[in-house]
């Protein structure tokens, strides 16, 4: 499979490398006239490759055009479909389009490449056209859009938490006894001299994810609620939500620490990639799930760059 495969934004010097690539495959494969796939456009989009240690495998972009973002060439070497490569670089593609500012994807897919779109979550958009030479599917996709939470996601994020608890033995999600601000987050964060945020699935899509921050003491912040969807995770929303949250906090003036429950290892591995320490601290909530949770800090300066 993909295991071992570095997918990222190409630097300039590698678009030679790039360009060949997908003659290789566009040309020499589908008969794809050069002027047609070198467009002058890939300077202003944003370019992504999959390298195998120094092997270049596979490459696609996107040019995003305000809240759109359209994916093409995308190309992966002949002896290297089927492992996974594709998905990668779309996942990539999509994360750097949110980024960018986009809320929807759209594309052209291959008839034959079709089924890749498809599992990726994409949806048919229009009737099938021959683009150079070749019948295509018009598809697209909904990203996931950032917002300030309202009180009025208060049923979305009960939903959100309460199948993420259920992912763990043992973890029990009881609204009223244990975790009241769900009834109404923003008010609730506000009370608490905080903020949270939300990513819907689309513009008016349910809530997929959710991260927080609040004051904890004199000059000192806690993230806190961070939780994504099953079905939103590897799209790098954590990784987003807890620079926003960071960067909220340092514009406070303030540092930040966290309390993570020692069951969820991916969050762990997630704080810790972003610069957390965990300390000697662990506290024991008492509480329905019986909770106990590591403390970890985070000391240096917030970075720019994230997952």
């Amino acid at each position: 499979m993909a295991a071992g495969i570095d997918v990222r934004t190409i630097e300039t010097d590698e678009l030679p490398g790039v360009l060949y690539l997908r003659r290789s495959v566009f040309g020499d494969e589908f008969d794809i006239d050069e002027d047609l796939d070198i467009d002058g456009r890939d300077g202003e989009a944003i370019v992504v490759a999959a390298y195998d240690g120094p092997h270049l495998v596979g490459t696609g972009r996107v040019l995003v055009d305000g809240v759109t973002g359209r994916v093409g060439r995308m190309a992966v070497a002949p002896e290297r479909r089927g492992q996974g490569i594709g998905q990668r670089l779309l996942r990539r593609l999509e994360i750097a389009a949110r980024r960018a500012g986009a809320q929807r994807i759209e594309l052209d897919a291959m008839e034959s490449a079709y089924s890749l779109y498809e599992r990726a979550g994409y949806r048919r958009s229009g009737d099938n056209e021959v683009i150079v030479g070749h019948r295509h599917v018009p598809m697209s996709k909904p990203l996931p859009v950032l917002r300030p939470a309202r009180d009025s996601d208060s049923a979305d994020l009960i939903v959100l938490i309460g199948d993420a608890f259920a992912e763990y033995p043992g973890c029990v999600l009881d609204v009223d006894r244990e975790e009241p601000w769900l009834r109404a987050p923003a008010t609730a964060y506000a009370e608490m001299d905080g903020a949270i945020w939300v990513y819907t699935d689309g513009i008016d899509g349910p809530v997929v994810a959710c991260g927080a921050g609040k004051r904890s003491a004199e000059g000192l912040d806690e993230l806190k609620s961070m939780y994504v969807a099953a079905r939103a995770r590897r799209q790098g929303l954590a990784a987003d939500l807890v620079e926003l949250v960071e960067q909220w906090s340092a514009n406070r003036g303030n540092r930040i620490h966290l309390w993570t429950d020692t069951r969820f290892l991916d969050a762990h591995q997630l704080y810790e990639s972003r610069g957390y320490r965990r300390t000697d601290e662990v506290r024991e909530l008492h509480d329905l799930s019986n909770t106990s949770e590591f403390h970890y800090v985070k000391d240096a300066a917030v970075g720019s760059t994230s997952s």
